[in-house]
């Protein structure tokens, strides 16, 4: 007996079986029965195992698509109402297993990237560079203007020393000299912090 797809309504007249010995012999009509059979029911067994009705959905759907991929072989099948409520069962679970592991597997390593030695080394490199950052703006703000402009121009800007005395209109010398006085300034500065323990290096 040959499967009419357009009688689609009278798929219940077709048994399991028989569905399974016309997909084995390549007639997608009967895999369209047998879709049409099963997905509803097999979407609502598997909210059973797991709540993502999205992921039920794919799940089941990717049962189908591999019984018609591996049609060759169903013959093997003895029960396949069975055969598919296992399928997706088995499925569903290794699917929550495999999302449990992943999310232990990312929550590690959160927790090891977050605890990790380098991790701790870089959270306390960059506290330092904070540190250090807070400590290069209170000395500055101590040395005086006209050294600060011209240090500030030379070591932050790049400026020469010629460029910085024609901004500041003065000798290429007066800037050279404004640059040591502000050195002097963060040279005692630094002293006295590390002194008192507030950094190692700047």
């Amino acid at each position: 007996m040959k499967i009419n797809p357009t009688k689609i309504g009278s798929s219940d007249c077709f048994s399991d079986d028989y569905l399974f010995q016309q997909i084995r012999n390549g007639q997608y009509e009967a895999m369209e029965l047998f879709f049409n059979r099963y997905y509803t029911p097999l979407c609502r067994f598997g909210m059973s195992y797991e709540s993502n009705s999205c992921l039920v959905e794919e799940k089941v759907a990717d049962i189908f698509i591999q019984l018609w991929n591996n049609r060759n072989i169903i013959d093997k099948i003895k029960n396949p109402k069975s055969y598919i409520y296992v399928i997706v069962k088995n499925n569903l679970k290794t699917a929550r297993k495999s999302e449990h592991f992943h999310q232990q597997i990312d929550e590690e390593k959160t927790i090891n990237t977050m605890f990790s030695p380098s991790r701790e080394q870089e959270i306390i490199e960059n506290e330092q560079k904070e540190i250090n950052t807070s400590l290069i703006r209170e000395i500055l703000d101590i040395i005086p203007k006209k050294s600060r402009q011209a240090f500030e121009l030379s070591r932050i800007d790049g400026l020469k020393y010629k460029e910085i005395s024609e901004i500041l209109n003065v000798t290429p010398k007066t800037v050279e000299n404004h640059i040591a006085i502000a050195l002097k300034y963060i040279s005692r500065a630094l002293e006295s912090y590390k002194k008192r323990g507030l950094v190692n290096s700047i």
